[in-house]
């Protein structure tokens, strides 16, 4: 039971990030891109990225095989690993495509 919190929050975490960046990042991509398809296998590249990444966190550094663990604690790690994976996830994405965007000269 305590191992669905390391599994169903960082996943539905990460798919309502996904969700709430989509349309906004297919239309910066399409644009980088130039074709639809090449904007939206970056998009869903980026979607399994910002949804894998939280729970592989919770999942490795989570608490819900350790004996003894409370449903509190296995909680609040799932939460801080979720958290930290949806920040790091979406950092480096929004760093790369900001490295990607043209500079325009002065």
């Amino acid at each position: 039971m305590l191992i669905a919190y390391e599994i169903l929050l960082p996943l539905l975490a990460g798919l309502a990030i996904s969700f709430y960046l989509r349309s906004a990042l297919r239309n910066l991509l399409l644009d980088l891109c130039g074709t639809p398809q090449r904007a939206e296998f970056w998009v869903r590249i980026s979607t399994v990225l910002i949804t894998a990444f939280p729970m592989l966190l919770a999942l490795g550094f989570g608490y819900s095989g350790v004996a003894g663990a409370t449903p509190a604690l296995v909680l609040r790690t799932a939460l801080i690993m979720t958290a930290a994976g949806i920040v790091a996830g979406v950092a480096v994405m929004g760093w790369n495509i900001a490295k990607s965007i043209p500079k325009t000269s002065k």
